[in-house]
C-alpha cells in the first residue's frame, strides 16, 4: 500500500461538557472572567486535607471529581470528592502516577463515581510549600490540559494546611487562583 493510500486513524480526546445552571457561590467582581471558577463543597476539602495530613513525610496524590458547570458568565467545576491513587509511588519530594494508579482510579470512579467527571488531580508538598514543580507541569500538559482541570496541591505541614489551586489561563499556563466552598 502506498503512503498516499495508508489509512489514517484520528483518535478525538473525551470532552466533558458543562451543564448550564447556576454558579453555586458569589465570586468578586474582579475575578477574571475568562477563569475557571473552581468550588469545593466543604465535605470534599475537608476530606482532601485530612488525606494530605495523613503522611508528611513523602508526597500523596490522586484525582478529583466532580461537575462542569457554565453560568451565563462563568464555566466552573464543583469538586464534591477525591480519589487517592494508592497504587501511585510516593517519594520524599515527588508523587508518580504509575499505570497501576491510574487503573484503580478508573475502577473507583466506575464502581462510586459515575455521576461525576475527573476535574483534575492533586499532591501534597510536605513542607516544601505552594507551587508547581517542572514534573507536575509534565503531568498537566500531558494528562490534565483540559480547561476544567485543575491542579492542586497542598502544604500539609503548614498552619491550617494551606491549600493552593492552580488553572488554565488563556495563553495554557496555570496560574493560582482563589477557591470557594459551599456546604
Amino acid at each position: 500500500m502506498a503512503e498516499d493510500d495508508a489509512i489514517r486513524i484520528r483518535i478525538k480526546p473525551v470532552r466533558a461538557k458543562a451543564v448550564r445552571r447556576k454558579l453555586p457561590v458569589r465570586v468578586p467582581p474582579e475575578y477574571p472572567s475568562d477563569l475557571l471558577v473552581v468550588v469545593f463543597t466543604q465535605t470534599a476539602l475537608a476530606g482532601l486535607q485530612q488525606f494530605a495530613a495523613s503522611e508528611t513525610s513523602h508526597e500523596l496524590g490522586g484525582v478529583v471529581v466532580g461537575a462542569i458547570g457554565r453560568s451565563s458568565k462563568r464555566l466552573f467545576i464543583e469538586v464534591a470528592n477525591f480519589i487517592p491513587a494508592t497504587k501511585g509511588i510516593s517519594r520524599r519530594a515527588s508523587f508518580e502516577f504509575t499505570n497501576e494508579a491510574q487503573e484503580e482510579i478508573h475502577q473507583v470512579m466506575d464502581a462510586q463515581f459515575r455521576d461525576f467527571k475527573i476535574v483534575g488531580w492533586f499532591h501534597t508538598h510536605p513542607g516544601y510549600g505552594i507551587f508547581l514543580s517542572g514534573a507536575d507541569q509534565f503531568i498537566d500538559q500531558n494528562y490534565f490540559r483540559e480547561k476544567y482541570h485543575v491542579a492542586i496541591v497542598i502544604d500539609p505541614t503548614k498552619t491550617g494546611i494551606e491549600t493552593g489551586v492552580f488553572v488554565w489561563d488563556e495563553e495554557h499556563a496555570r496560574v493560582r487562583v482563589p477557591y470557594f466552598e459551599v456546604d
